[in-house]
């Protein structure tokens, strides 16, 4: 599930290490990224479509699903594989159908990961990532440009997040992150619209909506 929610990926995020070595940044890249992080601090919501591929090329093996993902600032509601996550901003609930399941959990507000806030390594890419403008790319028969951004902190499991933007749109097209283990998740955005209303109900589970589920209530752990 932390890697569907980083479909909306996703996916994202915060992570705390010193800043103390200047880095010297691809200004082209720079730029693009610039307008899609504006983008992202002024729109009020987004609602999303997408498909996730995993690729294990140790096994030579794909596995593809699809969903749906709302966001609302730090809310989010995203659809996937039988399950549904809810997060309000402060809480989270994971519904799995099959087993009429829910499960409570507090995500760390000071150490952000891309299963609490789907898509924001859009905002806080100029900490987390060096980044190289790679060059212009057709995707999904979309013109986009491609970027490579490479974590600074070495110890994440990924080596790296590899984005497409699309030129006309500065909207993210694909994202893929390459995992060091062999295993990479591909997630493609369709269908996007920007800032619809949606009511902050929404991004809150509501157990009178469904039939007696259980409900595993993990916050304090």
């Amino acid at each position: 599930m932390k890697y569907l929610i980083f479909a909306a990926l996703l996916i994202s995020s915060s992570f705390c290490w010193s800043q103390e070595n200047a880095v010297v940044q691809d200004p082209a890249a720079g730029q693009i990224l610039d307008r899609v992080s504006l983008k992202f601090k002024v729109m009020q919501s987004i609602r999303t479509d997408f498909e996730l591929l995993i690729e294990d090329r140790k096994e030579n093996m794909k596995n593809s699903s699809s969903g749906h993902l709302l966001m609302k600032q730090k809310k989010y509601k995203l659809d996937a594989q039988g399950s549904t996550v809810f997060f309000n901003g402060v809480t989270m609930w994971t519904y799995v159908l099959a087993n009429n399941e829910v499960t409570i959990t507090q995500p760390d507000q000071n150490a952000v990961d891309y299963s609490s806030n789907p898509l924001g390594f859009f905002t806080t890419y100029k900490n987390d990532f060096k980044y190289r403008y790679v060059g212009q790319v057709t995707k999904n028969g979309v013109t986009c440009h491609q970027i490579d951004l490479i974590p600074k902190n070495l110890n994440q499991p990924y080596s790296r997040i590899r984005v497409f933007i699309n030129m006309n749109s500065d909207m993210p097209e694909v994202i893929i992150s390459m995992g060091k283990d062999g295993i990479d998740y591909t997630v493609t955005l369709k269908n996007t619209v920007l800032n619809q209303e949606i009511p902050d109900a929404i991004f809150t589970f509501d157990p009178a909506k469904y039939k007696k589920p259980e409900i595993i209530d993990m916050r304090g752990l």
